[in-house]
């Protein structure tokens, strides 16, 4: 998923919920991805260009088939993420968190929706790309149960990604 994945500090306030958004929400996750991925140093310069969009392309993104959820805390924007329906099931991307909302429970309610989506959509499977070696998000990996499958590859010139999936049980 991506930019943050703290998930392993316990946060002992309010438990967050991640909500699906719509274009009405797009000026505002236009300015969480333009406030977050520039400054996403460990990924190269050119990926990080490629992740900050515009509100037209949060909404032309919408129109392809994307869903974005996030989690609002007082009314502001404090994490988004970007998920799509394969065959091979629900794969989840583009993972921000306002740094200010870091270590809040933000990241997680997002993986915890995540499996939920995927059974709302009877996927088997939810399925991630991280940076390789990004030990929080190695952390959230096991946390969330998920587990690598294959090798690493290079996503980017020069990122070296790792594919993670978890299977997703259906209620019987």
């Amino acid at each position: 998923m991506g930019v943050c994945c703290t998930v392993d500090v316990e946060y002992t306030g309010e438990k967050r919920h991640a909500i699906k958004l719509g274009k009405e929400d797009a000026k505002d996750i236009s300015e969480l991805y333009n406030e977050v991925w520039p400054k996403a140093y460990d990924y190269p310069a050119e990926w990080r260009n490629k992740r900050v969009m515009t509100e037209v392309e949060v909404k032309n993104t919408m129109d392809s088939g994307y869903f974005f959820f996030g989690i609002r805390i007082d009314g502001k924007l404090s994490g988004v993420y970007k998920a799509s329906i394969t065959e091979q099931g629900a794969f989840g991307e583009q993972q921000a968190v306002l740094p200010e909302y870091r270590d809040q429970s933000v990241a997680s309610a997002m993986y915890e929706q995540f499996y939920e989506f995927a059974k709302a959509n009877k996927c088997k499977t939810n399925y991630v790309n991280i940076l390789a070696g990004n030990v929080p998000c190695e952390r959230a990996m096991e946390k969330f149960n998920f587990f690598k499958t294959g090798e690493p590859w290079e996503q980017s010139k020069g990122m070296l990604v790792q594919t993670y999936e978890r299977k997703v049980v259906a209620d019987c």
